[in-house]
């Protein structure tokens, strides 16, 4: 047997008796997933609004904003361990009071040094829940269920950053910039309870030592290591592609001829095509190898990239072409973590999907800079966003060598 594809009977750790899905859990998972997705743009959102109150430039605060992410790289690469340790469960609730108080400790800093501390701590909180809670909400499912509720789940990235962006501009404008970071800080505060009660481990065979279990080293060990660098790779093409498409479609609109004001149409587009794309996904892996949708998902970004940035269109038609890139993008931003979630031996799969994550975030790290630095060579707006093709025909090369080696979502493996 390929010894990429995880042999349940020889696990170090074994879910059992899970023969329908838990929904209990997958809604706690994907409530909380919601909240780190809406508290992770919620300084995004506040800056315009800082930027005139504290008379700064909006570049000071490419500070806070990198040690948000440098913080989350730090929580996914250490949540496996951390999980082994001291199981998901204890994590998750941790996490959550870490990521609120990170919150509400961003709404009372008056200055760009103290942002960036209260920043990386929201960012280690932020960066701990997603492995632990894709991996718990999984296991509480059976085996054909998996990866539909992985992804499903890790639709609150794309819905949290949706519900911020339309409520955000309200609450700024009737409450001031730090009320998001309170609504930030009070909804998972208010989730505790739920989560207390209702996030439970299923029932396992345990490991006999489960923190050596979950060890980056096995993600190497037993002919895995082509493949774990080929699904890193993979990860930070695509989240790189992501942020540069993220970071410059307000640009682009403004290119397109919308005001300022309106720019954040293009945001909302792509948000929302986001949801539809996460939905799409866990619908066609029931039938399809993940990394083949995910090419496909690649395949489609690509040409809706070149038609946006190529023709003239309607303000229309741009919003349609940007909810399509944004069903494209988020489709294929959710492959790299949910081929980990199903490719690793039960009790790696969380370190698995922490380190493919921890990847994808520092291609989110470089997209800004890439950008930038393209910015710096007189390259348009609309040029820049087309360059945000080339690394996503790079992955798909990477991906269907990916599927074969899994057999994710394949019905064999069911």
């Amino acid at each position: 047997m390929n010894a990429a594809i995880p042999d349940q009977g020889n696990n170090p750790s074994s879910t059992v008796g899970v023969t329908s899905v838990r929904w209990r859990v997958v809604l706690l998972a994907f409530l909380v997933v919601f909240l780190d997705g809406f508290d992770a743009v919620s300084l995004g959102l506040s800056i315009p609004t800082l930027t005139r109150e504290w008379g700064v430039s909006s570049a000071a605060f490419a500070i806070p904003l990198t040690t948000t992410t440098i913080g989350m790289v730090i929580a996914y690469t250490t949540a496996g361990q951390l999980c082994a340790r001291f199981g998901r469960r204890k994590v998750i609730l941790w996490s959550t009071v870490v990521f609120a108080a990170g919150s509400a400790l961003t709404g009372l800093m008056t200055s760009i040094p103290a942002m960036s501390v209260a920043r990386l701590v929201t960012g280690a909180g932020l960066g701990m829940i997603i492995p632990a809670v894709v991996s718990l909400a999984a296991d509480n499912s059976p085996p054909h269920r998996r990866e539909s509720i992985a992804i499903l789940v890790s639709l609150g990235l794309s819905a949290g950053p949706f519900a911020a962006g339309v409520s955000g501009g309200a609450l700024i404008g009737n409450f001031g910039w730090t009320s998001v970071f309170w609504v930030g800080a009070a909804l998972p505060t208010l989730l505790l309870p739920l989560l207390w009660w209702g996030m439970h481990e299923p029932a396992t065979v345990a490991a006999t030592n489960p923190v050596e279990s979950a060890s980056v080293r096995r993600l190497f060990t037993e002919c895995r290591g082509p493949f774990t660098l080929m699904l890193w790779a993979s990860a930070l093409l695509i989240y790189l592609s992501t942020a540069v498409m993220t970071a410059w479609t307000p640009q682009l609109m403004v290119s397109y001829g919308f005001t300022p004001t309106e720019a954040p149409l293009g945001t909302a587009a792509l948000g929302f095509g986001g949801i539809l794309g996460g939905l799409t996904l866990a619908a066609l892996t029931t039938r399809f190898r993940t990394g083949n949708v995910v090419v496909v998902m690649c395949a489609i970004d690509v040409v809706l990239i070149v038609l946006l940035a190529r023709l003239e269109l309607s303000s229309t038609a741009i919003l349609l072409l940007l909810g399509g890139v944004g069903l494209a993008k988020i489709a294929s931003v959710s492959g790299p973590p949910v081929i980990a979630m199903v490719s690793y031996p039960n009790g790696l799969e969380t370190s698995a999907v922490g380190w493919t994550v921890a990847f994808g975030r520092v291609g989110s790290l470089l997209g800004p800079a890439f950008g930038g630095v393209l910015l710096a060579l007189d390259i348009s707006a609309r040029g820049i966003v087309l360059t945000a093709c080339v690394p996503v025909l790079a992955a798909a090369v990477l991906l269907p060598f990916l599927s074969r080696r899994t057999g994710a979502g394949s019905p064999k493996r069911r």
